[in-house]
């Protein structure tokens, strides 16, 4: 989903934790950058080669440069201007899809200029001295160049923007006794 604003992305994550009684929410800035690393610490999760980018995300490319033709582009034209389908691009080692470009996506953090006096450990949202007038996203959209897609790259915008290149991504909170690891044979080697 796109268009969607911060306090949308909060609405949505506590009506569906409402309607199903598990706890939903949007990710925290460390779980995000956690997760679209998946294990890397290149610039993407494969690499640091933004010629491989194309097949792992919907980044500024060929077809989005006939329509927005001042743009930094990608060496590669996937056929969508503007966001792809969701799972059309390969996923990445922990079987994520979308994490670099396609739609930037909310985190609950506030916006902070640099890590200094962050939470140790990023399963807590970063929400001291938050003026509340900014918030983080993170990933990347299809409109930024493969430089704007990296793993590390941060963006801010007030909780109420609302975009074409934005949207969010939850995560499920859950308790010991709900989860179950996946056998080793079905585990990702990477």
């Amino acid at each position: 989903v796109v268009c969607v604003d911060w306090n949308g992305a909060r609405a949505f994550a506590a009506w569906l934790s409402q309607r199903t009684g598990q706890t939903y929410r949007l990710l925290t800035e460390g779980e995000w950058e956690y997760a679209a690393r998946a294990g890397s610490s290149g610039r993407y999760h494969f690499g640091d080669k933004s010629a491989e980018l194309c097949r792992y995300a919907n980044v500024a490319d060929e077809s989005a440069k006939k329509v927005y033709p001042d743009i930094t582009i990608a060496d590669c034209d996937d056929g969508y201007v503007h966001t792809a389908p969701v799972k059309h691009y390969q996923p990445n080692g922990f079987g994520l899809y979308d994490m670099h470009g396609n739609a930037w996506e909310w985190v609950q953090d506030c916006w902070h200029d640099n890590y200094q006096g962050a939470p140790g450990e990023g399963s807590k949202p970063w929400e001291a001295k938050c003026s509340d007038d900014r918030r983080v996203l993170r990933g990347g959209g299809w409109f930024n160049s493969p430089d704007g897609a990296r793993s590390a790259v941060r963006d801010r915008d007030s909780p109420v923007g609302r975009y074409d290149n934005s949207g969010f991504r939850l995560a499920r909170t859950l308790t010991s006794s709900s989860f179950t690891p996946l056998p080793p044979e079905q585990r990702s080697s990477k």
